[in-house]
């Protein structure tokens, strides 16, 4: 009997230092996976927060959050606070000290968005006018991303450069802050082996940037962007024209309007973004890629396709003409 009273002290003991060096460390952690806001009221103490917070699934304990956050509880001041993912509790005491603070503005622009449509989605969030927004991305571009790139056929100078993203504005922010903001998020991309990498393939950035987006057009998913890519470089350093319908609509619409279906009558229009009239690389990008066709471009996958046609589950790729067009019919009367 003894030696059973023994071992559950042991027990008891053992449980005891886990809980004194684990609990807290698993307590004080804030478990919400998305945004989350907090509201306090004039007269809210800590009990009443730890129980909205506890019911929104931001916290495990009411007694813990009361208990740790004694030191604050007559700090606390009434406000509308937004609490991120990824905090903890010690983010939320110092949080709820702050006062009233103001709610984000949050904008999503998606991969393959236009400059034209970032302007448009900037004035539908209040944050500035398109056109305001369209002449702050000019400045940025003349300030920062001019050297070397010559602009006289680009719609929109800055097209490309903004990163597709969520991102969560203050409405206090000017529009070139806004710009800076998301030209800063694509910097990002250029780490010290991308740069390595786009050296080695003797283009520039924009030539990079041009090309992400032409594969965020063209690639059917992830699986086939390195693949879309080769075609691309391979058909580049042959002398033959990309014919990459996408540059042609964008020409037409001068950066602005999308059609739905392409004209035989359209592949004749001089256009310096017509790649079946022109065997080159568009000017500029048309739109803005995301980080997977960014990585495609400066990694393009060796092979020796020079087409491809929409198949059943994607893109089927062929090395010769022949070939293609055996595909194209194949594809041709399934679709049908």
């Amino acid at each position: 009997m003894k030696k059973l009273i023994l071992i559950l002290l042991m027990l008891i003991l053992v449980g005891g230092i886990a809980g004194f060096f684990f609990l807290p460390g698993y307590l004080s952690k804030a478990y919400n996976q998305e945004t989350v806001q907090i509201v306090v009221q004039p007269g809210d103490f800590l009990g009443s927060i730890a129980e909205d917070l506890y019911e929104k699934g931001v916290i495990k304990s009411r007694l813990w959050f009361r208990y740790n956050g004694s030191e604050i509880a007559t700090k606390i001041k009434p406000g509308t606070y937004t609490l991120e993912a990824g905090k903890n509790i010690d983010d939320i005491y110092e949080l709820i000290q702050l006062g009233e603070q103001e709610v984000p503005v949050i904008v999503t622009f998606p991969e393959g968005f236009i400059l034209y449509q970032f302007a448009h989605k900037i004035e539908e969030s209040g944050l500035g006018t398109a056109d305001d927004f369209i002449e702050a991305t000019e400045l940025m571009f003349e300030e920062s991303y001019s050297e070397g790139v010559a602009s006289e056929e680009l719609y929109f100078k800055l097209e490309g450069y903004l990163f597709p993203d969520t991102y969560h504005f203050s409405k206090k922010q000017s529009l070139q802050e806004i710009v800076k903001t998301m030209t800063g998020t694509m910097d990002k991309f250029w780490t010290p082996e991308v740069e390595l990498r786009r050296e080695d393939l003797g283009l520039t950035r924009h030539q990079v940037i041009t090309i992400a987006y032409l594969i965020e057009r063209e690639a059917y998913n992830d699986a086939e962007r390195r693949t879309v890519s080769g075609v691309i470089y391979n058909r580049l350093e042959q002398g033959m024209p990309l014919q990459i319908d996408a540059t042609v609509i964008y020409g037409i619409g001068e950066g602005k309007e999308h059609m739905t279906r392409v004209l035989y009558s359209d592949l004749e229009k001089e256009n310096p973004f017509n790649t079946y009239k022109n065997r080159d690389l568009p000017p500029g990008p048309i739109a803005s890629p995301g980080m997977n066709s960014l990585l495609a471009a400066i990694d393009p996958e060796e092979h020796d396709y020079l087409y491809y046609v929409m198949g059943e589950n994607g893109h089927v790729f062929a090395k010769t003409y022949n070939e293609h067009l055996r595909n194209v019919e194949k594809y041709r009367a399934i679709q049908q």
